[in-house]
């Protein structure tokens, strides 16, 4: 059993390390609220903007433009999305494993990274990485953005790639984020259901031309909002895993300090024998 001064440096240990992690849980909760906020009044702005791409995608025939043309399967290219840091549960794990689920469909497939955690898993396990990003803000912009999409369509339209995919993390609650894979390109060419009377609404000038400047900008959109849901997936799994910690550390302290009560009084208990034998010695 260890010594009482053991015990008690290891309970110090622990209630420092417990007020880091509650000085970062707070954290978390604060960046994870603004992180939601903005996610979440994005989202309406995001869905309207694809509602309108569809509304003008339903009769356009897809071998006449070369964001909708259907080429196989052959050559993908994944931009992967994940957070520079750590701390926050499973939640790059199940990105990065969703990324090579996709990846598994593809006789060839290379990657883009956002975020350090899917860019250092990849390079460590021999994944070909054609560009990288790391180091973008909470609050990222379209400015942030323009990099990544210039990758994506650029290679794409050049027909190095046959498909892009993006994977990322949704956000569903606080307790709960799901890896999502989508499609970015090619377009589909389908009509989603809306609540919208899309049949009214008249373009100037005509469809296909308005595509060539609109699908890049809903690109932008797709992109700059699954780095929002990503960002606020990020918070959230960190908040509960700093909350998971900071109870693992009270049940520690709990219990080192048990076992620190238990050493001194088995110590008291030894110097009492100890001293009764010696008097009874001394009497003998």
């Amino acid at each position: 059993m260890a010594s009482a001064k053991e015990v008690r440096r290891r309970i110090k240990s622990a209630t420092n390390t417990k007020q880091i992690i509650k000085a970062m849980e707070l954290t978390s909760v604060i960046k994870m609220q603004k992180a939601v906020a903005k996610n979440l009044a994005s989202r309406s702005y995001a869905r309207s903007a694809n509602e309108i791409l569809h509304s003008l995608l339903g009769d356009i025939n897809p071998a006449e433009h070369p964001f909708l043309e259907t080429r196989g399967h052959d050559k993908k290219l994944i931009l992967l999305i994940t957070s520079d840091r750590g701390l926050c549960g499973g939640l790059n794990a199940k990105a990065i494993k969703k990324a090579l689920d996709a990846a598994k469909h593809a006789k060839e497939a290379e990657f883009v990274t956002i975020g350090r955690k899917g860019r250092d898993f990849l390079k460590a396990y021999g994944y070909k990485i054609v560009a990288e990003f790391t180091k973008l803000e909470d609050r990222p912009s379209f400015k942030d953005i323009l990099p990544i999409i210039e990758v994506a369509t650029g290679d794409f339209l050049s027909g190095k790639y046959d498909e892009v995919v993006l994977v990322y993390t949704d956000f569903k609650s606080t307790l709960t984020q799901e890896p999502i894979s989508k499609k970015l390109l090619p377009f589909q060419n389908s009509v989603e259901k809306t609540n919208h009377q899309q049949d009214k609404i008249t373009f100037e000038p005509q469809k296909a031309e308005i595509l060539n400047s609109l699908i890049p900008r809903i690109l932008e959109i797709k992109v700059w909002q699954a780095l929002l849901e990503s960002i606020a997936s990020e918070h959230s799994a960190r908040m509960v895993a700093m909350k998971n910690a900071n109870e693992s550390a009270e049940e520690l302290i709990s219990d080192l300090t048990l076992t620190y009560n238990q050493t001194r009084q088995a110590g008291i208990t030894q110097e009492i024998a100890e001293i009764s034998a010696g008097k009874m010695t001394l009497e003998g």
